[in-house]
């Protein structure tokens, strides 16, 4: 048996036991689950500290003529609709296996704030945790297929039962990103993508796929296809019941990316948003270690119009300055600050795109 068999064997077996231990799903027949426990949530409506409400995300907007704003984040009342939201990989050690201890959630909340919060201004959040499998996991044979997958799949599905179990009528709108989008994924073609699937495909309002690095595949000038059958890609803000997916790189270096064996899928949220190629607003936190201007107080900062993205040839969506605009802090340089491998502005996914994301499912809302 080889090293990455033997992994791929000892995970199913850690996956098996512990779902023995801690049940799988909620049991049907609309019983309360393990997921009733507030204690498995970091964002949900009524539970005693809500991670995405306790969050100060007063924002400074800083405009192409230096002239300055500030405006603060107000929770949506009486939301109309829910969004379901899971969070990328956070834990990052290098050898093969799970997250078992969700009782310290410190690593899961810079995440949380810069992807899900904001959209506390739209919806009624969800935010499960889950034991996610680590970074390490990735490199095992076939990681998809692994019991460390499993896990964190199978606690996801029994958090999002628990929430159909308490919200049976609501409309909802999946957000996940890199992990979290790769568990979505599987959300998706499990409980959405089936002929019988009809009526709770009904209710998604859209998927936000976000950061899947090439997890996702659509064939080439089609919109279903490859990982979903019945689940589009949407092409224009009023569509609904369809996916919004990209992976963000530095416009222009595309001899420094792998390649593949067909482009990315690409949605480019600023063609869908507002203005097609200028992303609406940038938005990112103090704690990213990016300079803010002199005089900025607030945690927040949001920049107006100051990037572009295009989808390129490889499926990438380019980010660079947009044209007319200028700052030190570039695309291609932000790319070298998070030091991802191979170069990309995977952490930064969300950040880009976010007044564009915001816009977008506030359109897809209207007019499900």
């Amino acid at each position: 048996m080889s090293g990455r068999q033997g992994q791929s064997l000892r995970g199913l077996l850690i996956a098996a036991l512990l779902g023995l231990l801690a049940g799988c799903g909620n049991g049907g027949d609309g019983e309360l689950g393990r997921y009733a426990d507030e204690a498995l949530w970091l964002c949900k409506p009524g539970i005693a500290l809500d991670r995405c409400l306790e969050l100060d995300q007063t924002t400074t907007y800083v405009y192409e003529d230096g002239n300055t704003a500030v405006f603060e984040h107000e929770p949506v009342v009486d939301a109309e609709f829910d969004c379901f939201y899971v969070y990328p990989t956070v834990d990052l050690r290098p050898e093969p296996g799970n997250t078992l201890d969700l009782s310290d959630d410190t690593s899961l909340v810079r995440p949380l704030y810069n992807q899900a919060a904001r959209f506390t201004e739209l919806c009624e959040m969800y935010a499960p945790k889950y034991r996610q499998m680590t970074i390490g996991s990735y490199s095992v044979e076939n990681p998809f297929g692994s019991g460390y997958f499993s896990l964190g799949y199978s606690d996801i599905e029994a958090a999002f039962d628990q929430y159909l179990l308490e919200n049976p009528e609501r409309n909802f709108v999946l957000i996940g990103h890199s992990q979290g989008a790769h568990v979505l994924l599987r959300l998706l073609q499990e409980r959405f993508d089936n002929d019988n699937d009809e009526d709770l495909r009904s209710r998604m309002i859209s998927a936000l796929v976000i950061g899947s690095l090439g997890a996702y595949q659509v064939p080439e000038g089609e919109l279903t296809g490859g990982s979903l059958q019945n689940i589009p890609l949407c092409t224009q803000a009023t569509d609904t019941g369809c996916v919004v997916a990209y992976d963000t790189v530095a416009a222009g270096d595309s001899e420094q990316r792998p390649e593949l064996e067909q482009p990315r899928v690409c949605v480019n949220p600023t063609a869908l948003g507002g203005e097609p190629g200028i992303a609406a607003t940038t938005i990112y936190n103090r704690d990213e270690g990016i300079p803010f201007p002199a005089g900025v107080e607030t945690d927040w900062i949001a920049y107006p119009g100051l990037y572009s993205a295009n989808c390129e040839s490889d499926g990438s969506l380019g980010a660079d300055v947009a044209p007319g605009r200028s700052t030190p802090f570039t695309p291609q340089l932000i790319q070298v600050f998070l030091g991802s491998t191979p170069a990309s502005l995977h952490l930064a996914d969300y950040n880009f795109g976010m007044g564009d994301l915001l816009r977008i499912v506030e359109v897809q809302a209207a007019n499900h």
